[in-house]
């Protein structure tokens, strides 16, 4: 026998489904004018701070429970131990302290949800060796991903993951991985 506190539930259970179904139907805008702004925008932050060997505003840039995946494959979980890692980059005697590297170059720009940006960009980098230190004779191209999360009203990355561009001559290489 269903009641009517059981039947209001029903109604806004169904009503909430009904409701979630449409919006993940409904295609977002997936490269709008406003979600290259705001990638050009966070792009623009992010090379500014790191240029400037700025470690904590770098973080800043970050959701508080951010994770990094290097250019090495080494998954670096949370704000505070990005900033860390960034810290010992670019502090003096890091491999970075007094490097700066080009402006990052947008690739694409999704908006997977409201409050959801993903991004690629490529990136050039000063040539690491196994010892740590940067060989600024060779660089590495660089793809970058992030994943930026709306709080409040800043995008913050809640997600980066940096690869090396392998040159590769294969039908489905983007031109830009050819050799």
């Amino acid at each position: 026998m269903k009641t009517s506190s059981t039947s209001r539930r029903s109604f806004l259970v169904a009503g909430t489904a009904l409701a979630a179904a449409s919006f993940l139907q409904a295609e977002p805008s997936i490269s709008s004018p406003a979600n290259r702004a705001v990638a050009e925008e966070f792009l623009s932050k992010w090379i500014q701070a790191w240029n400037q060997h700025d470690a904590h505003q770098l973080g800043l840039l970050q959701t508080l429970d951010a994770n990094t995946v290097n250019r090495f494959g080494t998954l670096v979980q949370g704000r505070a131990a990005v900033e860390k890692a960034l810290s010992f980059l670019h502090n003096p005697g890091g491999p970075y302290h007094d490097v700066t590297a080009p402006a990052l170059q947008l690739i694409d720009v999704r908006q997977i949800a409201p409050n959801v940006i993903i991004l690629q960009a490529s990136w050039k980098s000063p040539v690491m060796n196994p010892d740590g230190k940067l060989d600024l004779a060779k660089e590495d191209e660089m793809l970058v991903s992030y994943t930026l999360l709306k709080v409040g009203s800043e995008w913050k990355a809640a997600q980066m993951d940096l690869h090396n561009v392998e040159k590769m001559d294969l039908p489905y290489s983007s031109p830009g991985q050819r050799p």
